[in-house]
């Protein structure tokens, strides 16, 4: 809602939504690309005090080259509503 990313939840966390009983700490998000999107997302992502953990960096290229990118959020606290509030909308 604070940053109007556009992304879809896949994997792990999307199951738990649906009611599976799994355990997962990892978020999957399908972002759309445009510049927009990734200016909100890196706001989103620098407010969560996230750090790209792998290499490529995240650009609207690498992501357009169909290569994912990965995070590791250091807030001490986060739970749904947070990263509802900072990366989109329900």
């Amino acid at each position: 809602m604070k940053h109007r990313v556009k992304a879809l939840l896949i994997g792990g966390q999307a199951c738990i939504l649906y009611g599976a009983a799994e355990f997962s700490r990892v978020i999957d998000l399908a972002v759309m690309v445009s510049s927009k999107n990734l200016e909100n997302i890196k706001t989103a992502l620098y407010e969560l005090e996230a750090h790209n953990i792998y290499f490529p960096e995240l650009s609207e290229d690498v992501l357009l080259r169909g290569h994912a990118c990965h995070f590791r959020c250091q807030r001490k606290s986060i739970g749904k509503e947070t990263l509802i509030r900072n990366i989109g909308h329900r």
